[in-house]
C-alpha cells in the first residue's frame, strides 16, 4: 500500500486535544467564504471546545463587557475618557458585534448506546487537517470507550464558496476492534456565548423532525432574523457508517432556509464539495502566487492567501472587509484602515469586480461620515476610526483614537483614485468618488492650523499610526495623506466633468483654490542631514533606552509598534530616493517592536523595495508564520487577515517589482538570491496578466478575457503593447 506524501505548502495539520490550544486552532483550522464564519471547532462541541459561528452583516448591541478590557495606563486610554463610571454611562446596547450563533454542524455519535464524549472517554488520537488549497478542515479522531472499545470517526467539513449560506459536514465512523452498534445524528448546538459569557441572540421559530431541525436567532437590539436549518443523511450499510449534514444559514425565513438545505442534500455532500472546491480553486487561479521559498515560509503565505479570500464577503457593499473577517471575537468583526490602505490593493489587482464593492461600502456610509466629522468638530467627512455596517464609531469610547488616528478618512479617498487607474472604470470618480475626496478634503482642511512663525500650516493632535504615540504633531504619514487628500481634490475640481459633482454638494473655487494652497503650504518632515525622517515632531528627542517597553510603558520612548515612516513609502515612494528608503529602514528597523501583526509584513515589503532582500526574507518568513506559529499569542481571537494582503505586496511589488499605474504595469524584477522562480497573476482593466520572472528573464502572458490590450515595461525600456492572447518574454540573464 502507497501513501501518499503531504505537501507542506498546502497541508496544515496539528495532533492535539489540549484544551489550552483550542482558541488558537479554532482560529487556524476556521473556514468561511465571507457570508458563514466556522471556527474550527470539534464537532462533538465539548465544554471547553469553543465552537464559535458567525453570520456577516447580523450586528447585535450588547453591553460594555463585550469589550474584553480596559487599562488606564494603557498606551491607547485616553486620559479623560478613562473615567471608572465611563462603562457605566454606556448603557446595556451600545456595543455591537456579532452574535456567536449554535454551532451548525454538531456531531452526536454514539457506541453500545453510550455518547461519545472528551470528558468520559479516553481520546486516543485527534488530528485535524487543514486544505488550504480547497479551503476543506479533515479530522482523524480515535477513541476507547471504558470496555476497551475503540472506534474511529474521520469527517471534512467545508463553508461553501458556491453557496454563500451553505455548510456542509460528512462523518464517517470505523470500528476498530468491536461489532458494537453505532448510532449518529445531526443538532444544533446551542450552549454558545460571546465574550465574557454574554448571548446576543434569542430563540425564535423552531422546526423538528427526525431527520432536519431548524431555528431562528433573533439578534439582541438589532432585532435581525436569522434562520438556520440542518439535515442530515445517515447512511449504514454494515461496516460503512457514515452521516452527511447540510446546514443553511442566513438572513432569511426559516422556511427558506430548510428548503434550500433539503435541496442541498438532495445533491449529495461529493456535489457540493466538488462545487465548492471549483469555486475557491478559481479564486485562486485567478490571483496565484508561486515561489521556490522556505516551505514554511511558502506554507503561510498560501494561508494568508487564503483567508484573503474568505473574507471577501459576497454582500461586501454592505459589511466591507471586518479586519479578521469572520474568524474570530478580536474587534468585534468592525473594519479600519486595514481594508482600505492593506487589503484593497491586494482585491483590486486580483479580484477587481469584487473590489469596487469596498468602495460602495465606504461611499455608501458617507452620510454618517459627515455626521462623525460634526461630532469632533470638524467639517467634510471623517471616516471613523472602527465601524460596521452601520457607519458610526464604534471604537471603545476610553480610547485615543476617535479623533486622533485620522488618516483613515485619505485612506478610504485613495481607493477610489487608484480603482479607476488601475481598471479603466472612470465612472466610479463620477458616480462615487470625487464626493467622497472633496468631502474628506473638507475634513483636513478643517483640521489645519496655521502656524505664523513657521509660515506653514501644521497638523496637531494626531495619533501616530505606529499607536505606541497617540499624542503628537505633524506625523509625517498623516501630513502625507492631508496633503495627497487636499491637491488631489483641487485637482479633480479643476476638471470640467466634476463640475456638477462639485455644484451638488456646494464645492466652491474659492475653497478648492484653498485646498490647493493648504497642501503648498502644509508643513511635512523631510528627511534631515543623515537622510532620517522623523516620525512627528519631537520624536528624535525620546528616550533611546527601549528595555522594559511595553504597551503601558512606551510614550516617553523611541520605541515604534509599526513603522509608519516606511508605510509612507507604499503609497508615496516617489517622493524619496531608494538611498533615503535603506536608512529609514535601517533606522525604524532597530526601533521596532512588533507590537503590530502589520509590522513583519510592512517591513519586509519596505525592504524589498529598496533592495534589502536578505531582510526582507526574514521579515516575510515571520509574517507568514504570525498566526500559524501564534507569534504574538493572539491567533485565539482571530487571523490577521490583513497582513496576508500586506505578504503579497512583499513578493508581487518588492520581490516582483511590479508598478502598476494607469499607463500599465512596470516589471523591476528583484528575485531574493534563494528564490530562482517567481510567478504571479494580476489584472489590468480587467484583463488578466500572468508573469514570471526567472533568472534568465520575464515573460508575460495577456489573458483574452476582455478586449484589452495591456502596455508593459520591463525595468526602464520602452513601453510594449501586449494584444490580447498574446506572450512575451524578455532576456534579462544576470
Amino acid at each position: 500500500m502507497s501513501i501518499p506524501t503531504r505537501n507542506p505548502l498546502w497541508r496544515y495539520w496539528v495532533q492535539s486535544t489540549k484544551k489550552e490550544l483550542e482558541g488558537k486552532l479554532g482560529t487556524t483550522f476556521l473556514l468561511s467564504n465571507g457570508m458563514l464564519g466556522l471556527r474550527g471547532a470539534h464537532e462533538e462541541c465539548p465544554p471547553w471546545g469553543r465552537p464559535e459561528f458567525y453570520v456577516a452583516g447580523t450586528y447585535a448591541s450588547g453591553p460594555s463587557g463585550l469589550l474584553g478590557f480596559h487599562d488606564a495606563d494603557h498606551i491607547l486610554s485616553h486620559p479623560e475618557r478613562i473615567r471608572q463610571d465611563a462603562l457605566a454611562l454606556l448603557g446595556d446596547d451600545a456595543i455591537v458585534t456579532l452574535p456567536n450563533l449554535p454551532f451548525p454542524i454538531a456531531l452526536r455519535v454514539s457506541v453500545a448506546g453510550v455518547r461519545f464524549s472528551f470528558e468520559t472517554h479516553k481520546v486516543l488520537s485527534a488530528e485535524r487537517l487543514l486544505e488550504i488549497d480547497n479551503a476543506v478542515m479533515r479530522r482523524t479522531l480515535v477513541f476507547r470507550d471504558e470496555t476497551g472499545n475503540r472506534t474511529r470517526i474521520d469527517s471534512v467539513r467545508l463553508v461553501s464558496m458556491a453557496d454563500p449560506n451553505l455548510v456542509c459536514l460528512k462523518a464517517r465512523v470505523r470500528r476498530l476492534n468491536h461489532r458494537a452498534p453505532v448510532d449518529l445524528g445531526g443538532y444544533l448546538h446551542e450552549e454558545v456565548t460571546n465574550t465574557n459569557g454574554i448571548v446576543l441572540w434569542s430563540a425564535g421559530e423552531r422546526f423538528a423532525d427526525r431527520s432536519a431541525r431548524g431555528m431562528e436567532c433573533i439578534t439582541r437590539g438589532s432585532r435581525i432574523s436569522i434562520a438556520l436549518a440542518q439535515c442530515e443523511k445517515v447512511i449504514n450499510a454494515g461496516d460503512d457508517i457514515s452521516i452527511e449534514l447540510y446546514a443553511i444559514a442566513g438572513a432569511m425565513p426559516l422556511a427558506e432556509a430548510r428548503l434550500r438545505a433539503d435541496s442541498a442534500r438532495e445533491l449529495g455532500f461529493e456535489h457540493c464539495l466538488a462545487a465548492h472546491v471549483e469555486s475557491y480553486q478559481r479564486q485562486l487561479r485567478d490571483s496565484r502566487v508561486e515561489f521556490d521559498g522556505l516551505p514554511a515560509t511558502v506554507q503561510g503565505f498560501n494561508f494568508g492567501q487564503m483567508h484573503l479570500h474568505m473574507a471577501l464577503s459576497p454582500i461586501a457593499e454592505r459589511t466591507g472587509v471586518p479586519i479578521k473577517g469572520l474568524t474570530g471575537h478580536g474587534y468585534r468583526f468592525l473594519t479600519f484602515w486595514d481594508m482600505d490602505f492593506h487589503m484593497f490593493p491586494f482585491y483590486l489587482m486580483t479580484r477587481p469586480k469584487q473590489a469596487r464593492k469596498l468602495l460602495e461600502y465606504r461611499y455608501n456610509q458617507l452620510p454618517r461620515y459627515r455626521e462623525n466629522a460634526k461630532k469632533w468638530g470638524a467639517k467634510g467627512a471623517q471616516v471613523p476610526w472602527e465601524t460596521s455596517t452601520r457607519g458610526r464609531e464604534e471604537t471603545a469610547p476610553w480610547l485615543c483614537l476617535q479623533d486622533r488616528e485620522i488618516h483613515i478618512s485619505a485612506d478610504a479617498a485613495y481607493m477610489f483614485k487608484r480603482y479607476a487607474e488601475i481598471t479603466g472604470d472612470a465612472s466610479v470618480m463620477l458616480d462615487m468618488g470625487a464626493e467622497f475626496i472633496f468631502e474628506t478634503a473638507r475634513f483636513y482642511a478643517s483640521r489645519l492650523k496655521w502656524n505664523e512663525a513657521r509660515g506653514l500650516y501644521d497638523l496637531p493632535g494626531v495619533g501616530c499610526p505606529d499607536q505606541y504615540h497617540t499624542f503628537a504633531d505633524n506625523n509625517v504619514f498623516i501630513s502625507l495623506w492631508a496633503q495627497w487628500n487636499l491637491s488631489y481634490a483641487a485637482e479633480l475640481f479643476s476638471r470640467a466633468e466634476y463640475q456638477a459633482v462639485a455644484g451638488r454638494i456646494g464645492v466652491t473655487r474659492r475653497e478648492a483654490d484653498e485646498w490647493r494652497e493648504m497642501a503648498r503650504k502644509l508643513f511635512v518632515i523631510e528627511p534631515d542631514a543623515d537622510g532620517i525622517i522623523e516620525e512627528f515632531e519631537g520624536y528624535f528627542d525620546l528616550e533611546p533606552d527601549l528595555d522594559g517597553i511595553c504597551e503601558t510603558y512606551c510614550a516617553h520612548s523611541q520605541a515604534v509598534k509599526q513603522p509608519d515612516v516606511l508605510a509612507a513609502f507604499v503609497p508615496f515612494e516617489g517622493r524619496y530616493s531608494s538611498e533615503i528608503r535603506r536608512k529609514n529602514w535601517r533606522y525604524y528597523n532597530a526601533r521596532t517592536l512588533h507590537g503590530s501583526s502589520l509590522s513583519f509584513p510592512g517591513m519586509a515589503y519596505a525592504a524589498a523595495r529598496c533592495g534589502l532582500n536578505d531582510e526582507a526574507l526574514h521579515h516575510l518568513h515571520q509574517a507568514c508564520r504570525l498566526d500559524l506559529d501564534d507569534i504574538n499569542l493572539d491567533t485565539e481571537r482571530g487571523v490577521h487577515v490583513s497582513i496576508g494582503a500586506v505578504e503579497w505586496g512583499a513578493v508581487v511589488c518588492g520581490f516582483g517589482g511590479l508598478e502598476a499605474t494607469g499607463d500599465g504595469l512596470t516589471l523591476r524584477p528583484n528575485l531574493p538570491r534563494q528564490w530562482n522562480r517567481l510567478a504571479f497573476a494580476v489584472y489590468w482593466h480587467f484583463q488578466r496578466v500572468d508573469v514570471e520572472i526567472t533568472r534568465g528573464g520575464v515573460t508575460v502572458a495577456v489573458g483574452d478575457e476582455a478586449d484589452c490590450a495591456v502596455p508593459v515595461r520591463i525595468n526602464d525600456g520602452a513601453w510594449r503593447t501586449i494584444a490580447p492572447g498574446a506572450r512575451e518574454e524578455v532576456r534579462t540573464d544576470e
